[in-house]
């Protein structure tokens, strides 16, 4: 009788474990038979349970199960990947090859599943799909950083995966109009070199300028032009937070340096000029014409001789001969305007007249060859400009029309013309 006792008692300690065990097992068996809902229910009691919580098998049967179900339910891609990474920190020695193979496949579903997210986004509009697309690169950051990073750190394709993740998560956050989070993600994206861009340093310059944090602005400013001496959308945020700023001085300091530096840099150049030309010309928020700075001749000619160099540096780029066309332009329309400010008949009225004349069809004379030389570089690829070429080529286009209608040459000047009305 004692022994019939003992051999109970015995399976009545071992039984709590085994039972749990077997709901592994059953687990299991329910996906092999495709019963997922049952397969989830009982391997969510088993690693639930206190005996097999820490169970490495457990949690990798927990990461099998939930990765079927992703075939046909993409948010079971998170509850994959936490059991897969379970497994290492409850069972370290598991077999390496199996559970970093698994922890890979599951990352690229994860990283595929935000980049359809983030594309619905910006294909529909709303931001509805952001936190969703955030979610799921936030798996593929987490996978990749197992182990404080030194897990995958050898694998250098998923290394640049896990960093084109980790830029598009920011960016998700930031759409979604969520500024503390996107800043955290985004400074976390810019010191990583595989997620850093360009556009990422012009993100957080972003919204740095919407919490009104000169400091950190030009801090990223000053790491972007470092990194990427040659991006125009950096240089542009340059210009423009040290124009609103009031710091003009320092900025033209800034860029005449950069220019000695490397004087061969078409962009450098370019962007002195268009300095130079808005502080001869400057606007006030609306874009209207504010009163000319007193040495504004002398910053115009500062902007001509950047522009031409800006130009012998590189003939190809449109817009550094629009803008230069555009300054002569500039210089004729104020003239058209003290023109139409005389409304007397008086000699001395119209020998002013006169004059202001020939004075506005030199400056348009001076302006043709470069807005031809625009015209003649964005025409043969008219059908697939950018926007941002878009606009050049239009305004282009208007500026050629004026002038061969102000210089009397009617035929080109209908032909612009219609040139306009095609390019709607």
């Amino acid at each position: 009788m004692k022994k019939i006792i003992y051999a109970m008692t015995l399976l009545l300690i071992a039984g709590p474990a085994s039972a749990q065990k077997a709901k592994v097992y059953t687990a299991k068996e329910y996906m092999r038979n495709g019963d997922m809902k049952k397969a989830i229910i009982s391997i969510n009691e088993a690693v639930a349970n206190e005996k097999t919580i820490t169970d490495g098998d457990a949690w990798f049967t927990r990461g099998e199960i939930y990765e079927k179900l992703a075939e046909t339910d993409p948010t079971a891609v998170e509850e994959s990947s936490k059991s897969y990474m379970k497994v290492l920190e409850v069972k370290p020695n598991f077999d390496k090859d199996v559970i970093d193979s698994k922890l890979i496949r599951i990352a690229y579903k994860a990283y595929n599943a935000g980049v359809a997210s983030y594309a619905e986004n910006n294909a529909n509009g709303g931001t509805a799909h952001y936190d969703a697309a955030f979610k799921s690169f936030q798996q593929v950051v987490d996978i990749r950083e197992i182990n404080g990073g030194k897990h995958y750190a050898a694998n250098k394709k998923f290394d640049t995966i896990a960093g084109q993740a980790l830029k598009f998560q920011a960016l998700s956050a930031f759409y979604a109009k969520k500024d503390d989070l996107a800043l955290t993600t985004l400074i976390k994206a810019k010191n990583n070199a595989t997620a850093r861009d360009p556009y990422i340093f012009s993100t957080l310059v972003d919204v740095y300028a919407a919490k009104g944090d000169n400091s950190s602005i030009e801090k990223t400013l000053d790491e972007a032009k470092v990194l990427y001496p040659k991006n125009a959308e950096i240089s542009r945020q340059e210009m423009n937070y040290y124009l609103r700023a009031g710091k003009s001085d320092l900025l033209i300091q800034k860029m005449e340096e950069a220019v000695k530096t490397d004087p061969d840099n078409s962009l450098l150049q370019y962007n002195l000029g268009v300095l130079y030309g808005s502080m001869a010309n400057p606007v006030d928020d609306k874009g209207e014409p504010k009163e000319k700075p007193a040495n504004s001749k002398d910053l115009e000619k500062k902007a001509e001789m950047a522009y031409k160099m800006a130009i012998d540096a590189d003939p190809t780029k449109a817009e550094y001969a629009y803008n230069l066309g555009a300054l002569y332009f500039n210089n004729a329309a104020d003239l058209t305007k003290k023109m139409n400010a005389i409304t007397g008949t008086s000699d001395a009225e119209n020998k002013k007249y006169d004059g202001l004349k020939t004075l506005r069809l030199a400056e348009f004379t001076k302006g043709l060859p470069y807005f031809q030389k625009s015209y003649d570089l964005l025409n043969p690829k008219a059908a697939s400009l950018n926007a941002d070429d878009k606009n050049t080529f239009r305004s282009t286009i208007i500026a050629l029309q004026n002038i061969y209608d102000a210089l009397g040459q009617a035929e080109k000047s209908d032909a612009m013309a219609k040139k306009i009305a095609e390019f709607q």
